[in-house]
């Protein structure tokens, strides 16, 4: 799965809590707050598979650099 699948997947469910709150949520600063908290937890989702997706692609260009044979020369 792609970071931009995974963003999209985010924003689907960011949304659904959105509207759930311009539906539900009568008192407009109980509305901000919770228009601001929803904000925070997408950025943070997405940074969050970001650094993720940075990380893996990180150790899995060093693993493939790897050499078994050099690594484990003193066992012979």
């Amino acid at each position: 799965m792609t970071t931009q699948h995974v963003n999209s997947f985010i924003d689907t469910v960011q949304g659904a809590k959105s509207t759930f709150v311009k539906t539900f949520v009568q008192h407009e600063g109980i509305a901000k707050s919770l228009n601001s908290f929803i904000d925070a937890q997408t950025k943070f989702a997405k940074e969050l598979v970001k650094t993720s997706s940075d990380v893996t692609t990180q150790v899995a260009e060093e693993l493939t650099k790897f050499d078994a044979k050099k690594a484990f020369a003193f066992a012979k």
